[in-house]
């Protein structure tokens, strides 16, 4: 058997961590306005080919770490404590 010279198609490497505008609002449940806040001001990293915007995967979830806050409600006085 040969050997192909061919790299792998890009959709099955880099291109997979890789979301669109589209995929961001979706996963998110945000606006387009919201995301572009997020770009804005830093706190999504992006990159910018043309007119199209793409988002790793990773700083997405990155995101949403830095952002978990864990909560617990105190049965006896019913309220929400941090």
């Amino acid at each position: 058997m040969c050997k192909s010279n061919q790299p792998a198609p890009l959709s099955e490497t880099i291109l997979t961590d890789w979301l669109d505008n589209q995929d961001v609002m979706h996963y998110l449940h945000i606006s387009p306005r919201t995301l572009q806040y997020l770009r804005t001001n830093g706190t999504l990293p992006y990159s910018k080919i043309n007119s199209k915007l793409y988002y790793r995967r990773q700083d997405i979830e990155q995101l949403l770490a830095n952002n978990y806050t864990r909560c617990t409600i105190d049965f006896s006085h019913g309220k929400f404590i941090k």
